[in-house]
């Protein structure tokens, strides 16, 4: 099986304020690794036996905030569709306690902190580092036993999944929270204007000097036809993103799909700062000279995130090729306004190649994200709360939580949750579920990508098909989810913040030319060790130790 280029964990990026609480500390459970894609029980195991119509609902408080917008609730405080089901399956009543115009998700958890975490269940993104911390300090329950008891679903996907299950286990060996897991392999790629390709009489790129070749034209030879040379031959929504061009010099970046995570695993199993190799400055002066011969978007670094491909695409028809999301980047083949303007406009997907011939693809999804939820330590029916997490592993709740509700966003055909029209028309899928119903949230659940596959249009599967078919992941040596201590999540909580703001400032500072790389990167690696670019080595190095002896 090919090897999976993983995340690391977040680490606490805030504070964290003193919590003193009680909790069981559980045993850690084992599993089997034979990699299977999760095949849940029925929800009726939940219920083991209980006529639950004869039984009164226990009352579960939910603080669960996402994207900085979405409850388990509607505008109207009503439960929303996905939990309402969940709720009636497992026979609770659920009571939302998040505000609902909270401007961060993160912050309304810190805000709970300081009221000792009062409901049953707490989740949202980007809060594993949080949890993890205040799990250790007795604020959240070990959900081993539980798990163990009355989670039979949970249990089996875990024992079916063991890299995973890894992945949610704290150094102390329990399992505080129950995260996000997504499904599938390839996240984003390299997507090229394959009908600027066929105005130009050129191929698609299959190595470093093709595509040298390639965008100088598109630079240079007007392929949108309009007698200026004004084309941005590359470009990406973030610049961040735009960083990950060092890949195509033999450099690794960030290791994932996290921009804060730069320490990666090697070929010697150690761990290294990825933007203080030599490789990473080699990479930075070819970026540099592409940057000033007009070749990336010269508003790289001042763009508004997220609107580059709506500008350069279908508002002034000028940009070449990009590293985006495949789903959303592909659908721009049938984008209605685009193709008025630029009828023969099209994006196709070109695997990474390497100027020193090793090609990788460094983005891929991750195997946990740090996204997900947790049942507190004041939680006064913990059997009710894993039951309810755990009906989302069972067939019919994990369906639920992926597609909605039957006979409203989809029917079954053929066996298989199907979308209606309706959805598949709406525009953007996981808006309208999330929305409307509650389900794509991020809640502890296994993903099903053929959710995903049913609205990604024909070349955004094609380009997953590319990718997941090459050796692009196997390429660079996979880096492991990593979970830190109380002790190393305060040495990455010291240094981890501002290394990361000096290090994008100085590279960026590279990149535009402002500062010359060949006078400035011995002092810019010095500063970083000044900052603990070597402290936060030594800590990913001790966790990766402790995980390869399963610690």
């Amino acid at each position: 099986m090919r090897k999976r280029i993983l995340s690391l964990s977040l680490a606490l990026i805030f504070a964290v304020s003193a919590f003193t609480g009680c909790g069981k500390k559980g045993e850690e459970t084992t599993g089997n690794n034979n990699n299977n894609k999760p095949t849940n029980e029925a929800s009726s195991n939940n219920n083991q036996g209980k006529d639950e119509t004869k039984t009164e609902a226990a009352e579960l408080k939910v603080h669960f905030h996402s994207n900085n917008k979405f409850t388990i609730v509607d505008a109207d405080g009503k439960i929303l569709p996905v939990f309402q089901l969940a709720a009636d399956k497992t026979n609770v009543k659920l009571v939302n306690t998040a505000n609902p115009v909270a401007q961060k998700s993160t912050e309304e958890f810190q805000l709970q902190a300081t009221e000792k975490f009062p409901a049953d269940i707490y989740g949202g993104n980007s809060l594993k580092g949080p949890i993890f911390t205040y799990a250790l300090q007795g604020a959240f329950l070990p959900l081993n036993d539980l798990i163990d008891q009355y989670g039979p679903n949970i249990k089996k996907f875990l024992d079916e999944n063991e890299e995973v299950k890894k992945a949610l286990t704290a150094p102390d060996g329990n399992i505080y929270m129950l995260n996000y897991i997504p499904d599938g392999d390839a996240a984003r790629a390299y997507f090229i204007r394959t009908d600027w390709l066929k105005k130009l009489n050129l191929e698609m790129p299959t190595n470093f000097e093709e595509l040298e070749k390639v965008l100088y034209a598109f630079k240079n030879d007007d392929p949108n036809g309009n007698g200026i040379k004004d084309e941005i031959p590359y470009f990406n929504d973030k610049f961040e993103e735009m960083i990950r061009l060092a890949n195509l010099w033999g450099a690794r970046v960030y290791g994932f799909d996290s921009y804060t995570e730069k320490v990666v695993l090697d070929e010697n199993n150690k761990m290294y700062h990825a933007w203080t190799a030599p490789e990473f400055k080699e990479a930075i002066i070819g970026m540099n000279q592409w940057y000033e011969d007009g070749i990336i978007d010269p508003e790289v670094f001042t763009r508004k995130a997220n609107t580059a491909r709506q500008t350069l695409w279908t508002k002034d028809n000028v940009g070449g090729m990009t590293h985006e999301w495949i789903a959303s980047t592909t659908s721009y083949n049938y984008n209605e306004e685009l193709l008025k303007t630029v009828p023969d406009f099209k994006v196709e997907a070109m695997l990474p190649v390497s100027k020193d011939g090793v090609a990788f693809e460094e983005h891929q999804r991750a195997l946990a994200k740090p996204d997900g939820w947790a049942i507190s330590s004041n939680c006064k029916n913990p059997e009710a709360a894993i039951r309810f997490m755990d009906w989302f592993f069972s067939e019919e709740g994990r369906t639920a939580i992926n597609y909605g509700i039957e006979g409203e966003t989809y029917t079954m055909v053929d066996g298989k949750p199907t979308f209606t029209e309706e959805v598949l028309s709406s525009g953007a899928v996981n808006a309208y579920l999330q929305q409307g119903y509650g389900a794509q949230y991020p809640i502890g659940y296994a993903q099903d990508f053929a959710y995903e596959a049913q609205w990604t249009v024909k070349e955004g599967l094609e380009a997953y098909n590319l990718y997941t078919s090459s050796n692009v992941y196997e390429a660079a040596p996979a880096t492991p989810i990593l979970n830190f201590t109380e002790e190393e999540t305060a040495i990455y909580d010291k240094y981890i913040t501002v290394l990361n703001e000096y290090q994008t400032e100085q590279i960026s500072a590279f990149i535009i030319g402002k500062e010359d790389i060949e006078t400035g990167w011995n002092s810019y690696i010095e500063k970083c060790k000044e900052l603990g670019s070597e402290e936060l080595v030594k800590v990913y190095q001790n966790a990766y130790e402790r995980y390869v002896n399963n610690q």
